[in-house]
């Protein structure tokens, strides 16, 4: 059992760290997450120029913007995750953050598919062990009533990476051609690797718990697939993300065929009211559900559970709707909505796991998500335009992209489900 006493002054000795250092370390950390989501990001609005350059089709353009990436991300994320749960977190992030970088400016490089793909690929490896290591670090630092807000700032890397990607590559790319939006999107990712090993050190493991023994691969994850909670918000977390990934790459493509945007219109527009508003919504998941669940831990999944259901129906309107101000107004409602619930989901992974488990719990959260999300997402929308292509034409992403309510809508109700079983796993976590 656990020794609360001990527990306690554990905590209260942790917390009682310099503010300063913690928060400097989650803000770096922020930031490389928000430039992960940049790096994925700017993708999707060059998904134009790109698929003209090598005339291809949606369908392909879907393959390039997720699977590929997800595939290779998804499979190396487990094993890589287990590493950081016994090594140097801060060195696997910082590694991981300086390949990744010079991926995505080797994207600018690409002669053909196959090279654009390789490279793409290669953004995907070495994303895959920055998240995990990070929400590690993150909930060491932080206190278990104190992580849906620290990860919920950390969360806002999402939204905030969104708006970079779009405005960036939109920006960059009417003025200087695609390749050159790669190459500013990556090469300052190298540089800030090096402060990121050079100014923050590998936290104790387990300091917000009274102790911390490693356990073999084996027990984790039956540990893991025994907490109810964890495995239906898994499921859940799956179909959420698949709005986000299928909403990020091809809302770009639907404005400039259905409302006729410019690159750098576009940027601005997705950037702004995707971007900004889903970071809104991410940055206030994370505070409310901090404050809410102290007085019972169901909210931590009860709030998401809301948002995420009214996120449905609002984005069917944000797609039907022939109204432009109406329709950017219900994307920025959509993306607020939608990023309320993913600090708070983030910390559920850190909370129903032990000490020992937490890099896989978040790399089995975060990466089962991203391959369904951002491997299916794209593509099954990708594969819709191309077959309603005959029927309707450029408006065909617009129908397209409906999927994207359900999915969110059914998420919704995955997590009112597993709020029915988080007290127990989060006592049967402390034990």
């Amino acid at each position: 059992m656990v020794d609360v006493t001990s527990q306690m002054s554990v905590q209260t000795a942790a917390a009682a760290k310099p503010p300063a250092r913690r928060y400097y370390v989650l803000g770096l950390l922020t930031i490389i997450y928000a430039l992960n989501f940049l790096d994925r990001t700017i993708f999707n609005v060059l998904i134009e120029p790109i698929k003209k350059e090598f005339a291809l089709s949606d369908t392909m353009m879907g393959l390039l913007a997720g699977f590929g990436f997800a595939l290779f991300y998804s499979l190396l994320g487990i094993p890589i995750a287990r590493v950081a749960d016994r090594l140097n977190r801060r060195n696997i992030v910082a590694l991981a953050f300086a390949f990744w970088s010079a991926m995505t400016a080797l994207c600018g490089a690409a002669t053909s598919v196959t090279s654009l793909a390789l490279a793409r690929i290669g953004v995907g490896v070495g994303e895959s062990a920055g998240s995990p290591a990070s929400q590690s670090i993150v909930a060491d630092l932080f206190a278990k009533n104190e992580r849906p807000r620290a990860l919920g700032i950390y969360a806002i890397g999402t939204y905030l990476g969104v708006f970079l990607g779009y405005f960036i590559g939109g920006y960059v790319n009417q003025h200087y051609g695609w390749r050159m939006a790669f190459y500013v999107a990556g090469l300052p990712g190298i540089l800030l690797a090096l402060v990121l090993w050079l100014t923050i050190s590998e936290p104790k493991r387990g300091a917000m718990q009274e102790s911390f023994v490693p356990e073999p691969l084996g027990p984790t994850l039956r540990f893991l697939a025994s907490q109810r909670s964890f495995i239906i918000v898994l499921i859940g977390f799956c179909l959420t993300t698949y709005t986000n990934y299928a909403t990020a790459a091809w809302i770009p493509p639907f404005l400039a065929r259905v409302h006729h945007l410019s690159s750098a219109e576009i940027g601005t527009y997705a950037g702004t009211f995707k971007g900004l508003a889903g970071m809104a919504g991410t940055l206030l998941g994370g505070f409310v559900v901090a404050q809410v669940s102290r007085r019972d831990d169901r909210w931590k999944l009860w709030a998401p559970a809301i948002t995420s259901g009214l996120a449905g129906p609002v984005f069917a309107l944000c797609m039907l709707t022939q109204d432009f101000a109406m329709m950017v107004a219900m994307l920025a409602l959509t993306s607020f909505l939608v990023g309320f619930h993913l600090g708070p989901i983030f910390a559920i992974a850190q909370t129903v796991a032990k000490p020992s488990m937490r890099a896989l719990a978040s790399a089995l959260i975060a990466l089962t998500a991203t391959c369904f999300g951002q491997g299916v997402g794209p593509l099954a929308v990708g594969m819709v335009n191309d077959a309603l292509k005959g029927s309707y034409g450029a408006e065909a992403v617009r129908y397209s992209l409906l999927s994207a309510a359900v999915t969110t809508t059914l998420g919704a109700l995955l997590f009112i489900w597993a709020a029915r079983a988080i007290r127990d796993d989060i006592g049967r976590a402390a034990a």
